[in-house]
């Protein structure tokens, strides 16, 4: 009889980074830093690969994650696709390679304007 073998590989579409231990949340919010700063686009895919390893969630095909940035619910935490059809990208982040989305829940039940 054959035996399972387990992987610490990460499975998850989503993550609440509220839940992840505050070191964790610290690597995360240092990788995701690193990202939103990086002068080249190794660097950018780099950095949001290790920051989706750190929170354990599967980096999707387009190679982008992110940390929902609701300005109505201040403690979403979801971490997801950040290019997720049903996700809410808005206000402007001139000058910076991550954009302020909304996660799908949020953008479902209390969308953002420009303005927020």
């Amino acid at each position: 009889m054959g035996h399972a073998v387990m992987t610490h590989a990460p499975n998850q579409a989503t993550v609440n980074y509220n839940a992840l231990p505050a070191f964790v949340q610290e690597v995360f919010d240092d990788y995701m830093e690193q990202a939103d700063n990086a002068r080249t686009n190794h660097d950018y895919r780099q950095a949001m690969t290790c920051a989706a390893l750190t929170a354990g969630i599967t980096l999707p095909a387009d190679g982008e994650i992110a940390l929902c940035a609701c300005p109505n619910c201040w403690n979403c935490g979801h971490i997801f696709n950040a290019n997720d059809p049903d996700a809410h990208p808005f206000g402007q982040s001139d000058g910076y390679n991550l954009g302020r989305i909304q996660c799908p829940n949020c953008t479902d039940a209390h969308r953002a304007t420009d303005e927020q």
